[in-house]
């Protein structure tokens, strides 16, 4: 995998691109590299000529793999297509830009449901527009009380196959760094297990990880290493009790940079009601679509797509970028949850941050 880290090749090779030169002094052998980035097909590209990311986003699919497919375990994996339906299209494959690789883990779920898994849908998604390949795989979702529980090792196999094993996995970016890892409640538990077993992971997201079923939380907490991101709602004084990091001093020991969204609301907040299954909800319906914005901002922060110029602020706050009608095309919709959050009655949400010195606050409320 060819990575363009210095301005020098980057400006080479986007004027290489925007000429369409094929001799540029100096850049001959990096025009020979980029040529072996590229897809055979250039329609493979879809008519995509900007870097996908959390601010220019594109379409999204997914697979449905199991055993039989070679796959290590039942999973769905997402990623960025430029097509417009979602059950197994292309993926968008282009020259030099690689895709980093979330591995999602869930929790038990409210109701017993063999396609749990499949349930997780807005932020898979989210992310598979922002430029990211999901693992999501169906796994029986325990207490993770060691380090180095099975439960860590099937995880981190599901991970390597989608760079190794996947069919796809030459537009996967092979980076270790390129990763990061999320779960809700015992799933938060166990991807901090996975972070733990992999220091080079990129970024950490927990949804309501029940923190305090831990005999001792802050060895677990601390042992994450990459720059977290904590959810929780406060709606249930039970279900918060075990949640909340403000318990015990526990926030002010998680290193650095680490972020916390709290809301008022429920434990299944993430996740819509399904046929069959109805559980307890607060009364803001759009924590699921801003879970799953602030996650991506937050991950596109730490683990960006390879040569993606987007900033995004410590206050993950999206920064106004103007589209080309190309690009408007493909972002319909994407981000609005953020954006409707701070208009619905009912909806609030209070996101802090620390990153080195720096630490600052921000209400999301109408």
């Amino acid at each position: 995998m060819v990575q363009f880290r210095t301005i020098g090749r980057r400006q080479c090779m986007r004027s290489m691109l925007a000429a369409g030169a094929l001799s540029l002094t100096g850049c001959e052998s990096l025009i020979r590299a980029v040529a072996e980035t590229c897809p055979e097909d250039p329609a493979e590209s879809g008519g995509v000529d900007w870097t996908p990311d959390v601010l220019h986003p594109v379409f999204y699919g997914f697979q449905d793999l199991d055993p039989a497919d070679g796959a290590p375990a039942t999973l769905r994996i997402w990623y960025p297509t430029y097509e417009g339906f979602t059950d197994g299209p292309p993926i968008l494959k282009m020259c030099v830009i690689r895709w980093p690789v979330v591995l999602f883990l869930h929790g038990q779920p409210p109701c017993p449901d063999v396609n749990y898994y499949r349930r997780w849908a807005m932020l898979p998604a989210v992310l598979a527009r922002s430029g990211y390949v999901v693992v999501v795989p169906s796994h029986t979702a325990i207490f993770p009380a060691e380090a180095e529980s099975p439960a860590v090792q099937n995880a981190l196999e599901a991970l390597d196959w989608v760079r190794g094993g996947w069919e796809h996995s030459r537009w996967v970016d092979s980076q270790a760094e390129a990763t990061a890892v999320a779960g809700h409640s015992y799933g938060a538990l166990l991807a901090a297990r996975v972070a733990q077993a992999r220091p080079a992971i990129a970024a950490y997201v927990g949804l309501s990880g029940p923190w305090l079923e831990f005999s001792s939380p802050l060895p677990v907490l601390q042992a994450i290493g990459a720059p977290s991101f904590f959810m929780w709602g406060t709606g249930d004084p039970i279900g918060s009790a075990f949640e909340s990091l403000d318990g015990g001093g526990l926030w002010d020991q998680v290193p650095s940079p680490k972020h916390a969204g709290v809301f008022p609301g429920e434990h299944f907040d993430y996740l819509r009601p399904w046929a069959g299954c109805n559980f307890s909800r607060g009364s803001c319906t759009l924590i699921e679509a801003v879970a799953a914005e602030l996650a991506a901002l937050f991950i596109a922060r730490h683990a960006p797509v390879n040569i993606s110029s987007s900033q995004i602020p410590l206050t993950l706050e999206p920064p106004d970028v103007v589209l080309t009608q190309a690009q408007q095309f493909f972002a319909g919709g994407h981000l609005s949850g953020l954006s409707q959050f701070e208009t619905q009655a009912g909806c609030s949400l209070g996101l802090r941050w620390v990153d080195g010195a720096t630490s600052g606050q921000r209400e999301l409320r109408p």
